[in-house]
């Protein structure tokens, strides 16, 4: 019992610190081409009250089950002010699914609605502490400063949404009625963003 106990304690201190760490972040604008070759940029986004940034790849067969429900979160939130976008952190050279041109096809062959950027040199990754994919950030916008409120999961069933609870929407939604995020960091799980360096 005595063990069990220490263990639930040691996993809310972690827990504790880093949602210190992580909550509240503010995040640096940044830049990143697509596939289809334009180029998004952080910078001038302030028409958004949030945003939602899914670190996700091609190959990965988690996050390849999001792809649905992330098009139907684009499409609803955007006209309330959230913007989605996905970024693939993923080594292409490790992993040659995750080049440019791959990511071009799956984008095209899946209809992402959502803009798919690649972090070439994985610096947004780190800037977030992404650990695998997939895994989501909310960002708010406070005056001009982008900060983290939430670090999770998109949902917590892959294979059935319509029994999933919906960690992002119910993020989202506390935001957007300035009601307190109620479970701001969620543990992650998927594919391991695997970095340089």
């Amino acid at each position: 019992m005595i063990f069990f106990i220490l263990i639930s304690l040691s996993i809310s201190e972690i827990n504790a610190k880093e949602k210190q760490s992580i909550i509240n972040r503010v995040i640096k604008p940044f830049a990143a081409n697509t596939p289809l070759g334009t180029l998004f940029s952080l910078q001038d986004k302030d028409e958004y009250i949030a945003i939602a940034v899914v670190f996700t790849c091609n190959h990965c067969p988690f996050a390849n089950l999001y792809t649905e429900r992330l098009n139907a979160f684009y499409q609803e939130y955007l006209p309330k002010g959230v913007l989605l976008i996905a970024i693939n952190p993923m080594d292409s050279i490790l992993y040659e699914d995750e080049t440019l041109s791959n990511m071009k096809t799956k984008a095209l062959k899946d209809n992402f609605l959502f803009p798919y950027l690649q972090d070439a040199d994985q610096s947004i990754a780190k800037a977030f502490s992404a650990d695998f994919t997939p895994q989501v950030y909310l960002l708010q916008k406070r005056h001009s400063s982008w900060n983290i409120v939430y670090k999770g999961i998109i949902d917590d069933n892959g294979k059935s949404p319509e029994i999933a609870r919906k960690y992002l929407k119910e993020a989202a939604d506390s935001l957007l009625s300035q009601r307190p995020i109620k479970d701001s960091i969620v543990q992650s799980f998927g594919c391991k963003i695997i970095y340089r360096h």
